[in-house]
């Protein structure tokens, strides 16, 4: 089977900072000046290219661990001529922690994370006391976390975690935001798999936690 070919640098979104240890500055990833909102493990691009081809008028930030995840995204988004999405393959947390602009984002995008369903292994959830703190510092005001998951525990874990989050407030998920899935949510409704979904906007003049 031919392989893919790689997209010619000029019309590639994937985009690699200079310094792994600096502070991202949005000017130096953003041709066009735009409030910015990242996407947490953006899988194969289906939501990202979709939600960022409607609204032109915002820069989208996505992330993905696995380099295969990251090519075929960005040739979703050649194809679908996006020029507001940048790509980036990197950890969430050292993404998180280290690389993002305090009250820079105006939306945190994370839908369908890996579970980690076995008891011994929730350690490993991104969801967690420091994530929500990390929203919170990341966040500008009225900034939203939207999350979706197909995993029951987990979502309640979720919201347990936001729920004891003072700089937080939750509110209902926006109808057009819901109309945009992801490649996972498409194939749970297909198979009828129950999917839910929770958003949380950062409160004005807020401290955490």
């Amino acid at each position: 089977m031919a392989r893919s070919k790689p997209l010619d640098p000029e019309y590639s979104s994937r985009w690699v900072p200079s310094d792994f240890f600096r502070t991202f500055c949005w000017k130096e990833v953003f041709p066009t000046p735009q409030p910015v909102e990242l996407e947490l493990g953006a899988g194969d691009g289906s939501f990202l290219v979709q939600y960022a081809s409607a609204h032109p008028q915002v820069n989208f930030f996505a992330v993905e661990r696995l380099l295969g995840r990251v090519r075929k995204m960005d040739r979703k988004s050649h194809k679908a001529g996006c020029c507001n999405i940048r790509l980036l393959r990197v950890e969430a947390s050292y993404l998180l922690n280290h690389l993002i602009p305090e009250a820079s984002l105006q939306a945190i995008h994370l839908y369908f994370p890996d579970p980690w369903p076995k008891k011994k292994h929730h350690k490993n959830r991104l969801v967690n006391d420091h994530f929500a703190n990390a929203c919170h510092r990341l966040l500008a005001t009225a900034g939203c976390v939207y999350l979706r998951t197909d995993h029951g525990d987990y979502f309640e874990q979720m919201e347990e975690v936001f729920a004891h989050k003072k700089g937080f407030e939750q509110t209902p998920t926006p109808a057009k935001l819901l109309a945009f899935k992801t490649d996972f949510e498409a194939h749970f409704n297909q198979r009828g798999i129950e999917t839910q979904h929770a958003c949380y906007l950062k409160k004005a003049s807020s401290n955490m936690p």
